[in-house]
C-alpha cells in the first residue's frame, strides 16, 4: 500500500469514528442534494445546489459563481437562500477561495465541457475551501479540508470511478467575545461517491454536525444527518 492511500484511509477513518461517540443522542436528518455544473468556459462554473433537508423542513438555494485563477485556485462568489417552514427566508452572502493542493490539470481553450472539468493530477485529491459569510448579521469564517481517493480507477473524475471521500469543516464567528473558543462550530461529512460519466454522478454521505452551547464550552454534538447527493454536470 502507497504512502499516499495509507494517509487517505487513516484520515477518513478517523472521519468516521469521530461522529460516532453520541449519534443515538443527537436529532437525525435526512438530506438531499441536486447539483448542477456548467461548465460555461475553460475557467468559469456556474453552479446550482439545491438542498432540502428534513426535522424540520428547510430547503436551500445556492447559486454559485467560480472562476479559475491558477491550477491551484479558485476564487468564488455565492449565495444561500434558506426557507424554513414557519420562519423568515435567510440570505447568506459568501466570498472565498478554494486550494487544490496537489494541482490540477488545465486544458486552455478547450472546445468540449468534458474538457473543461480539470481532473486532479494525482490519485489523492486535497482540497481546501475558504469562506467569508455575512450569517444573519454575523461575520464569520468556514475553512473545510477535504479528501477524496478513488477505489477502483486512477482518478476520481474517470468515468465509472467509486471513491472515499470526506471533509472537515470550522466555522470562525470574527464577533467571539475575548476567552470564547475559536471554532463555534464543526461539521463532518464521510461517505462514497460513484461517477458514472462526465454527467453524473452520485454521493451517500453521513453529516455529523456539532456546536458549543457555551462560547468557551466544549464542542456538542447538534444533529446529524445522511446526505443522498446527485450531480449533474453540462
Amino acid at each position: 500500500m502507497t504512502t499516499a492511500r495509507r494517509w487517505c484511509l487513516l484520515a477518513l477513518t478517523c472521519l468516521l469514528a469521530c461522529p460516532s461517540t453520541a449519534a443515538a443522542q443527537a436529532e437525525g436528518q435526512l438530506w438531499a442534494n441536486g447539483i448542477v455544473n456548467w461548465f460555461a468556459t475553460d475557467l468559469l462554473t456556474l453552479r446550482l445546489n439545491v438542498e432540502p433537508q428534513s426535522n424540520p423542513f428547510t430547503i436551500n438555494i445556492t447559486p454559485r459563481v467560480l472562476y479559475t485563477v491558477t491550477p491551484w485556485m479558485d476564487v468564488l462568489s455565492e449565495v444561500a437562500i434558506g426557507h424554513q417552514v414557519d420562519q423568515a427566508t435567510t440570505w447568506t452572502p459568501r466570498v472565498g477561495v478554494q486550494l487544490h493542493i496537489l494541482s490540477r490539470i488545465l486544458d486552455k481553450q478547450a472546445q468540449r465541457r468534458e474538457d473543461r472539468e480539470k481532473p486532479p493530477r494525482r490519485r489523492l485529491v486535497v482540497s481546501t475551501l475558504l469562506r467569508v459569510e455575512d450569517n444573519q448579521s454575523t461575520w464569520r469564517f468556514r475553512d473545510r479540508f477535504a479528501l477524496a481517493f478513488p477505489v477502483n480507477r486512477h482518478k476520481t473524475t474517470d468515468a465509472g470511478a467509486i471513491y472515499l471521500t470526506g471533509d472537515n469543516e470550522v466555522f470562525i464567528p470574527f464577533d467571539r467575545a475575548p476567552g470564547d473558543a475559536l471554532v463555534s462550530k464543526m461539521r463532518l461529512r464521510t461517505g462514497l461517491g460513484y461517477r458514472e460519466s462526465f454527467a453524473w454522478g452520485f454521493e451517500a454521505l453521513y453529516i455529523w454536525n456539532g456546536t458549543r452551547d457555551a462560547g468557551s464550552g466544549p464542542l456538542v454534538q447538534e444533529s446529524h444527518a445522511i446526505d443522498f447527493r446527485v450531480i449533474r454536470s453540462f
